[in-house]
């Protein structure tokens, strides 16, 4: 699954950024500047499953993004739609490398970044290509 948004996470990623600030940012690309910092700041904490290996934080870094789009208002009802998106996100990275959880999908020693590189730029474009098609209840299982 390639999708120009998935290279740019993947670039990002390999360049330095952590696997959440490069979804973040790869799904951010029409932000100006200082939002695209703002979310930078606040998806750092995700990367390496919020730093002791639990949800991927390539996986936090796009739902961000799904929130941004698809999230609540201030004041208003809760997202439905974020809630699908995200769960149809979920299972998608689950269905293809078994987990979503950074401690069984991150490869031991140092040679993980290539590998993970691919995990962002899979959930990057899935989470692209969920919100481009919108979900339904079927998509989630």
């Amino acid at each position: 699954m390639a999708s120009l948004a998935g290279e740019k996470a993947s670039e990002l990623y390999l360049s330095g950024y952590n696997c959440a600030e490069a979804a973040w940012l790869a799904l951010s690309q029409d932000l100006e500047q200082k939002e695209q910092a703002f979310g930078l700041r606040l998806s750092s904490g995700f990367g390496g499953g919020a730093a002791c290996g639990s949800l991927c934080g390539a996986v936090a870094g796009a739902v961000m993004a799904i929130g941004r789009w698809y999230g609540r208002e201030l004041g208003g009802a809760r997202a439905g739609d974020a809630n699908k998106l995200t769960k149809a996100l979920v299972e998608a990275v689950q269905a293809k490398y078994g987990s979503v959880n950074c401690a069984d999908m991150k490869p031991k020693g140092e040679n993980y970044r290539d590998t993970c590189a691919e995990y962002v730029a899979f959930c990057v474009a899935k989470a692209e290509e969920l919100m481009d098609k919108g979900v339904t209840d079927d998509d989630c299982g």
